[in-house]
């Protein structure tokens, strides 16, 4: 009961319209039968917007490490008629899927969490179709005491872009409509996507 109204929290934060929701499904150019995977899906509010935006002849990978927050997302895709998401439960240090299958790898609020995100990266740049991107939104450094900057759930543009280019990929794009937040959409810049460093673990469920 509490991860349900925890993850419900999230979603409506995320459908918030401060938090730019319709913007940013907007500037990721989503269309019919793409295959998009959800990076830390979190109450899945991002993987069901995905979901209906591909259609029936699309995909959606919902990737989180706690088979609570995937479980609640099954429920909610039920609820609503989508049959396209496909769960997958991940390691912390990274997550196995299928090689070349993903148009899109979207990670909102994920970026700080990971302890080794270049490592990260270049394994799941195997991921991505030759034209695939990577759009990582995360929080920019905060003056004062909030959430944010006590718990350090942020990380500075100039990282970010230091450590996915270290990982083999070139900034495509940049947005600057979420307020505290950065928006960055990367592609792959070399072969480093093709293979993966150590193979990951997957789990469908």
């Amino acid at each position: 009961m509490l991860t349900d109204l925890f993850l419900k929290m999230l979603n409506r934060e995320a459908s918030s319209p401060v938090r730019g929701a319709g913007r940013i499904f907007d500037s990721l150019g989503i269309t019919e039968g793409q295959t998009i995977a959800d990076i830390g899906s979190g109450g899945g509010y991002f993987t069901l917007g995905f979901a209906q935006r591909v259609g029936e002849s699309g995909r959606v990978f919902a990737v989180d490490t706690k088979q609570k927050y995937l479980n609640f997302i099954r429920r909610q895709s039920e609820q609503a008629g989508l049959g396209n998401i496909e769960f997958v439960l991940a390691e912390s240090d990274g997550v196995d899927l299928p090689i070349s299958s993903a148009d899109l790898i979207f990670a909102r609020n994920v970026f700080h969490h990971l302890s080794e995100p270049t490592r990260y990266f270049r394994n799941l740049g195997a991921v991505l179709k030759p034209a695939g991107r990577v759009a990582i939104i995360d929080h920019m450094p905060k003056r004062g005491f909030s959430f944010v900057s006590l718990f350090k759930h942020f990380t500075p543009v100039e990282k970010i872009r230091e450590i996915m280019e270290s990982a083999g990929y070139v900034l495509c794009e940049s947005f600057n409509f979420l307020p505290g937040q950065s928006f960055l959409v990367f592609c792959c810049l070399d072969e480093k996507h093709l293979e993966r460093e150590v193979p990951a673990r997957r789990e469908t469920r």
